[in-house]
């Protein structure tokens, strides 16, 4: 594989935000993804999408691999900031592919619904892949609504406890995981989550503690920014509707009774057509079911590989790789295991199974994000961050500096 790297430029060589550098870099690749985004609604437009598609990679590989977002702070702390634009270019990649594929143009069903369109003249939304937020919603588990949907007004102001109190979780969740070592994994310098000082029990028991704690970080911090993200478009004026924006996918992960449930249902599904369109649906055509598995898998580590690319430390391949595909392989265990007993995995047993192999295998991802820098980010700044604000409104100082 190291002539695949050799093609990656190194991370050094990216250049700073500039007017020349956004026109250069982002404007081709919002074009190409405007333009295979509108093809994609017409008839008669697969081979025009088929040229285009190679333009487009190459436009988003560049953007992704040539452009620094946070070069003028020189803060290891927002790396993060780099591994956003990454995980952008590598999701605008996945659905420029989805979209040339396509065989027939695709329908914008909410709005035909809003135009008054006959039943009898749309597709069923099932019948083929979603066109926009309001149909991929309505595909994904959602916990119950609460929110006035009724009103717009209303879904807002609704929406700002909701977002406020993933903010202040996610973050107290964040103080926690890097309270464990503020000197090494807690910055942006990094450090390994296994203490080689501790004996081995002890080592892992924290490690293990690591990564449940490191697991809610992430749930609650999709969470606010859903929530927020919810707010701004809800609030600008472009068209959205309370139907568009949902509660997240994924009530209480920690309650899943199998990983097949965990990850279809519990986890978000933020990205979940992603992974079934390029991944699953393509390998499970050609090969089978467990090869579909095994690829969506493998789409997803793609994708976290390249968002840590993005930080300039390395993917850490082997051990994203490590974790994801060994859940891959636990959701075929799971089949495996219904086929050959014929009950499924389920119950307090299956939550002990669950929880047990996503914080076995989930150790060695955790770590490669702790020796990236990655939990040592700098979400707020220290004068607003929750957990301070709380802090000195009780003790009078800050509990992180």
């Amino acid at each position: 594989m190291s002539w695949l790297a050799d093609l990656i430029p190194s991370p050094d060589t990216r250049i700073p935000v500039t007017q020349e550098a956004l026109t250069q870099l982002l404007l081709p690749t919002w074009l190409c993804y405007y333009a295979t985004a509108v093809l994609v609604l017409l008839p008669g437009t697969l081979y025009a999408r088929l040229a285009l598609l190679p333009v487009s990679l190459w436009c988003i590989f560049r953007a992704g691999t040539r452009l620094d977002l946070i070069a003028q702070y020189n803060d290891d702390r927002l790396l993060f900031i780099n591994q956003g634009l990454t995980l952008g270019m590598f999701t605008t990649a996945v659905r420029c592919i989805n979209w040339t594929f396509q065989t027939k143009p695709l329908y914008r069903i909410h709005r035909a619904i809003s135009e008054g369109a006959k039943e009898g003249e749309r597709p069923s939304p099932k019948s083929q892949p979603p066109r926009n937020r309001l149909e991929l919603v309505q595909r994904l588990v959602h916990p119950p609504e609460t929110r006035p949907t009724h009103s717009r007004f209303s879904f807002i102001l609704s929406t700002i406890p909701y977002y406020l109190f993933s903010t202040l979780l996610f973050d107290s969740c964040h103080f926690a995981v890097q309270s464990f070592s503020p000197t090494t994994f807690g910055t942006g310098v990094g450090g390994t989550i296994f203490d080689p000082t501790l004996p081995p029990v002890q080592r892992y028991l924290r490690s293990a503690v690591i990564t449940l704690l490191s697991g809610f970080t992430v749930c609650y911090n999709i969470q606010s920014l859903y929530y927020l993200s919810t707010l701004i478009f809800m609030i600008l004026p472009l068209g959205h509707t309370p139907e568009q924006w949902p509660p997240i996918s994924g009530s209480k992960p920690w309650t899943a009774t199998s990983l097949r449930e965990f990850w279809s249902q519990k986890w978000h599904q933020l990205f979940r057509d992603l992974f079934v369109s390029v991944g699953y649906n393509p390998a499970s055509y050609l090969f089978g079911h467990a090869a579909g598995v095994v690829a969506a898998f493998f789409i997803s580590t793609l994708l976290h590989v390249t968002g840590l690319w993005g930080m300039g430390r390395g993917g850490e391949f082997p051990c994203t790789a490590a974790f994801f595909m060994s859940n891959a392989f636990g959701i075929l265990l799971e089949r495996a295991w219904t086929r050959v007993t014929g009950c499924k995995v389920h119950g307090v047993w299956g939550n002990v199974w669950t929880m047990t192999w996503l914080l076995g295998s989930g150790q060695v991802l955790v770590d490669a994000w702790a020796r990236t820098g990655m939990i040592g980010t700098l979400f707020f700044n220290e004068g607003v961050r929750p957990v301070n604000l709380i802090s000195r409104a009780v003790l009078g100082y800050n509990v992180w500096t």
